[in-house]
């Protein structure tokens, strides 16, 4: 279950909080659709390179805490 938080701005603009493990899921969503959900915009080049990147960290990061984990 995805409990998702929101934030209200001053101009009333809603800004929701994600965990790293939900903004990743949500990130791989919009890259298979191409597309992102809530507005609907075409993801542009540098959209695509960032969520990528976001991505390869966060897997880069599980694969170095595996090997940390397995040596001990």
């Amino acid at each position: 279950m995805i409990i998702i938080s929101y934030i209200v701005k001053r101009n009333n603009k809603k800004i929701v909080l994600l965990n790293p493990a939900e903004k990743g899921k949500r990130y791989a969503r919009q890259l298979r659709n191409g597309y992102v959900s809530e507005t609907g915009v075409k993801l542009s080049e540098k959209d695509r390179a960032y969520r990528i990147g976001y991505l390869n960290s966060r897997s880069d990061c599980a694969k170095a805490f595996k090997s940390k984990t397995e040596n001990n």
